[in-house]
């Protein structure tokens, strides 16, 4: 069940963000799910901050803040994360 929900994630922003890494994430997105929860925050986040940005007082905004302090934590996370799995390969 988790495979194909992980089949239908778009990987683009995550790959372009650890290009390296490509095929790594592409096994760990389907075989680990605490990874896969990360990459799903990671999405969501970039994909919200997009949204609140492009509001005509998104500039202004509390959350596109919030948004950009996040996604930093995040790519922090799926980096210790990718890290740990290349140690173990």
């Amino acid at each position: 069940m988790a495979g194909r929900n992980a089949a239908r994630l778009d990987l683009t922003q995550i790959i372009a963000r650890f290009p390296g890494d490509g095929a790594l994430i592409r096994r760990l997105i389907l075989k680990d799910e605490t990874f896969r929860g990360i990459c799903e925050e990671y999405m969501l986040a970039r994909a919200s901050l997009s949204w609140f940005e492009a509001l005509p007082n998104g500039a202004n905004r509390m959350e596109v803040a919030d948004f950009r302090a996040l996604i930093p934590s995040l790519e922090v996370e799926i980096e210790q994360f990718l890290r740990k799995s290349r140690q173990s390969l």
